[in-house]
């Protein structure tokens, strides 16, 4: 099969979307598939190139700030990536300028058309400060102008059930599906007694300390503020947070950092590349997701992989994956007090975290990324099959 992904992001590591694109083109590359991605050049390079087993077709960008960039009247030099590759199907990533020009393409020459959704208008306001009346109606406006693409592609799928229910509640008419991101569960296991070691040491924490860990952007939906209150609400536990990532929002935390007094015990290492996350996880003994707009959380993931409970915001998709007492505890979204508290729970119940971590290791498990493979191939042959009876 000739599978052609298109999206707005690069192929790298700090951004989920991107995340999930290259694994999966790299996994459907192993499984004999040949692929092509057309994406924003993140230098001056244009056209052709390729990476490993995957052909890339780079297309000049604008860049801005936070890693955001602007492909602006990208279609002729889309056009030429769809007729050079000849895909036998298109896998749209997101709704701007480049899925915009090659869904067009694709329509022109009866190319049958699918797309993944990761996107939730909060991602996009919640970074923007607008009362609650402007909020609700630019939430709106973001959505008509995803489903202007999504709602004339031939199928949709997003990682969660949640997700479909939400892409419902939108009236999205192409048949939707939920599959995992999926996740390399060799990649990220639970630590040897020596890899944990080896982790405290390359992120200079103490054996003694109880250390929690966030992974991600560092962006004002992912609730890293309420982490803060919620750590410096804590007294009488040698702990330590470390929240790992870059984004627009890593100065104002690193002030709200300081004028709550926990410098000592915050540490805010920026980006950890891949080579070195699944050191960060084994040095941790739980992870922290704040984010109130998640569809699935890749880093919940790995680090449940990785054997970590999880404290997770009670939002989205992410009761999907943890549990109270099962593999962590829920909070409520935004709540500082109801973190801290689900937080000393944690300290308090250390004779569970064994059976904790087993449970997170379990449940990641169910989203390895040989499945996710699988079950996209599967879909991908589904839909090629169907658009050439009809």
């Amino acid at each position: 099969m000739r599978i052609l992904f298109v999206g707005q992001t690069y192929f790298r590591e700090d951004n989920g979307q991107a995340v999930f694109t290259v694994h999966l083109a790299r996994g459907l590359a192993r499984a004999g598939h040949q692929i092509m991605a057309v994406m924003p050049s993140p230098d001056e390079t244009r056209g052709p190139t390729e990476s490993g087993q995957i052909a890339l077709w780079q297309v000049g960008a604008h860049h801005l700030p936070h890693n955001a960039n602007i492909t602006l009247m990208p279609g002729s030099s889309v056009k030429q990536a769809v007729t050079s590759f000849s895909p036998d199907i298109i896998h749209l990533q997101d709704h701007y300028f480049l899925c915009s020009a090659a869904f067009k393409v694709a329509k022109k020459l009866a190319i049958p058309v699918v797309a993944t959704n990761h996107f939730l208008p909060d991602n996009i306001t919640d970074n923007i400060k607008l009362p609650g009346a402007l909020r609700r109606k630019t939430a709106a406006l973001l959505w008509k102008h995803m489903l202007r693409i999504y709602n004339k592609v031939d199928a949709v799928t997003t990682p969660t059930e949640t997700g479909v229910s939400i892409l419902r509640q939108q009236q999205i008419i192409p048949p939707a599906q939920a599959i995992s991101c999926g996740i390399d569960t060799l990649h990220f296991h639970p630590p040897s007694p020596e890899e944990r070691r080896q982790g405290r040491e390359l992120f200079h924490l103490q054996e003694d300390e109880t250390v929690l860990v966030y992974v991600g952007r560092i962006d004002h939906e992912k609730g890293l503020d309420t982490v803060l209150d919620a750590f410096a609400r804590l007294r009488g536990y040698n702990s330590h947070l470390i929240l790992a990532g870059k984004g627009s929002y890593s100065k104002t935390l690193e002030i709200q950092r300081d004028a709550l007094g926990i410098r000592n015990r915050v540490s805010m290492p920026g980006f950890v590349p891949g080579k070195d996350l699944p050191a960060l996880l084994h040095s941790a003994d739980c992870f922290v997701m704040a984010g109130h707009a998640e569809l699935q959380s890749i880093a919940t993931l790995e680090a449940m992989a990785s054997g970590l409970p999880v404290l997770a915001a009670n939002a989205r998709a992410l009761p999907e994956l943890v549990g109270n007492f099962q593999n962590g505890f829920l909070f409520t979204p935004g709540d500082a007090q109801s973190l801290a508290e689900k937080m000393e729970l944690f300290y308090t119940s250390k004779q569970q975290w064994p059976h904790w971590r087993a449970e997170s290791r379990k449940r990641a498990c169910l989203h390895d990324h040989e499945k996710t493979v699988q079950q996209y191939v599967e879909w991908y042959t589904g839909v090629i099959d169907s658009s050439l009876h009809n």
